[in-house]
């Protein structure tokens, strides 16, 4: 297969990628404690993700901490639905288990080759505010969406933000396709698809 865009958005890649998965179940009791995993498994700057039970933190990942906003308090681990940490290059997945926790690291550019399937996918919010080099996303239903670095120009047709997932494709037995592994890799803008941020 040869790396290359589809007419629905969709592009074709191949690559090289490992996972580990080995980390056992984890006990996070204090935010302290989770700040401590991210940091002896994501030693790279990127982008955090949090799931939480009762609402969607996005914040930047620098220096082994999450950079929160203004004076946000860290949340408690235990409302941690799903987390990511990622950038360009890897992504370190967390997700509840039964009140505890399993994680699994992705590693592009080194591994097994694979194919995999990128996609932007548009995120809610059609208005912009810029605060604090924190940009406020909202709908006109009361969506809201807070980003940590600043966007300019944003409007409903031309420069939504989005945010890129690369889809990792498996094999069964019978030789059919489908996706086995997703991540999350950097936020773009408009029909560009230029990547914001930073990463």
């Amino acid at each position: 297969m040869e790396n290359g865009k589809t007419k629905n958005g969709l592009k074709l890649i191949q690559l090289k990628s490992s996972v580990k998965n080995d980390y056992g179940v984890k006990v996070f009791t204090e935010f302290i404690e989770l700040e401590k995993f991210l940091a002896d498994n994501f030693s790279t700057n990127g982008f955090m993700i949090a799931y939480l039970d009762y609402k969607v933190i996005i914040r930047k990942y620098e220096n082994s901490k999450i950079v929160f906003w203004n004076n946000e308090e860290p949340f408690s681990p235990e409302f941690i639905q799903k987390l990511r940490l990622f950038n360009d290059k890897r992504e370190l997945f967390i997700w509840r288990n039964e009140g505890k926790w399993k994680a699994k690291l992705r590693i592009d550019e080194e591994g097994e080759e694979v194919s995999t399937i990128e996609s932007n996918q548009v995120l809610f919010g059609t208005v912009g505010n810029i605060e604090n080099g924190f940009t406020i996303l909202t709908e006109d239903r009361g969506t809201e969406i807070i980003l940590p670095f600043e966007i300019k120009g944003i409007d409903t047709k031309k420069n939504r933000v989005k945010i890129k997932t690369r889809n990792y494709i498996n094999y069964n037995e019978l030789g059919q396709a489908g996706y086995g592994d997703c991540r999350f890799v950097e936020f773009t803008l408009g029909i560009e698809n230029k990547t914001i941020g930073g990463n």
